[in-house]
């Protein structure tokens, strides 16, 4: 049986069940970055065995817990179907995971805040700006804007992304994983067959090695593989959903630019046809003008000149204009 370790059933019960907090320990320092930071957890809520995905708490958080040593807090979750609004969502898990750590009606106590970890693991892209196209975990606190020291350093959120890791990984010279980060996003990314062996390049990693066993009992239990099932044909639908709903937003965008590009045409050929209006319109006032100026100038030459005693045949025939117009400019 072909298993997605990123499907919601199998990956809660690989990594919600308090009877086997390795893989989970292992795999949040690994996302951490910090070798040793969780080494005792407790789940607050657990994969319950008997009844998946009808327990309401399993649906608010894939798994949440802390360490019972430091008692710092996580949420771990699994993304299959990313969205432009995760990162808010991711924020405001996080924000209510810090502040149910104080208890309501009682006496505030805020040194008794801990630090929490959201750690997402995503298998769609989020970041996808070509800036971040090689950057598939992306670590993200609060700091400083001018020194970059963080604040209390109490919130931490932490983004896997698988599909850039494979092309990244796919890309770069060595296929050998070389953290313990890439060894989990290499087995978290890819398929795992029951019937085949570990892959040889995870085989030194004792906590994968755990969940490629655990798997073989996974698949052996029938109400568990068909909750798998019914939740993998879910993606299925949402994934379809989604790429029908971006072929319409597509094709909406289409006609919305078509429209505005028709509506720019009319306004233009209008605008075009006002200068044009105007344009005739102001030659016309030229024209106009041109011709009383000129008449203006034919009166006064025909006035100065009969002054000076001229007839109307001589000055007809010096202004080069005809008798009746030197008579009507003595009128």
């Amino acid at each position: 049986m072909q298993i997605n370790l990123h499907n919601d059933i199998v990956f809660k019960w690989i990594f919600g069940r308090q009877e086997h907090t390795v893989p989970l320990i292992s795999l949040l320092n690994a996302a951490t970055g910090i070798p040793g930071k969780f080494s005792d957890v407790r789940i607050l809520n657990p994969f319950d065995l008997s009844e998946p995905l009808t327990n309401e708490k399993q649906g608010i958080l894939d798994i949440r817990g802390k360490d019972t040593d430091t008692d710092e807090w996580f949420d771990l979750e699994v993304q299959v179907i990313g969205s432009v609004f995760y990162p808010q969502r991711s924020k405001y898990y996080l924000a209510g995971m810090y502040r149910e750590q104080l208890k309501k009606n009682a006496k505030v106590n805020y040194h008794k805040l801990r630090p929490c970890y959201g750690i997402h693991i995503l298998v769609d892209t989020i970041f996808d700006e070509e800036a971040d196209e090689h950057f598939w975990y992306n670590h993200f606190t609060m700091l400083n804007s001018r020194s970059h020291k963080p604040l209390a350093d109490h919130w931490h959120l932490y983004y896997i992304e698988l599909k850039k890791f494979k092309n990244c990984f796919h890309k770069r010279s060595s296929s050998i994983p070389g953290t313990a980060l890439e060894e989990w996003s290499c087995f978290l990314a890819s398929g795992q067959d029951n019937t085949k062996p570990l892959d040889s390049r995870l085989r030194h990693n004792s906590a994968i090695q755990e969940v490629h066993k655990m798997l073989q009992t996974f698949t052996k239990n029938d109400k568990l593989r068909e909750q798998y099932r019914l939740h993998e044909e879910f993606l299925r639908v949402q994934s379809t959903e989604r790429a029908v709903n971006k072929e319409l937003n597509k094709a909406y965008l289409l006609i919305q630019k078509a429209h505005k590009r028709e509506k720019e045409e009319k306004e233009a050929a209008l605008k075009a046809k006002e200068v044009a209006t105007k344009d005739k319109n102001n030659a016309l006032k030229a024209q106009e003008k041109e011709k009383r100026e000129k008449e203006q100038l034919q009166r006064n030459s025909v006035k100065f000149m009969q002054k000076q005693g001229s007839s109307v045949e001589e000055i007809a025939e010096i202004l080069n204009i005809p008798i009746e117009d030197v008579e009507r400019c003595q009128v």
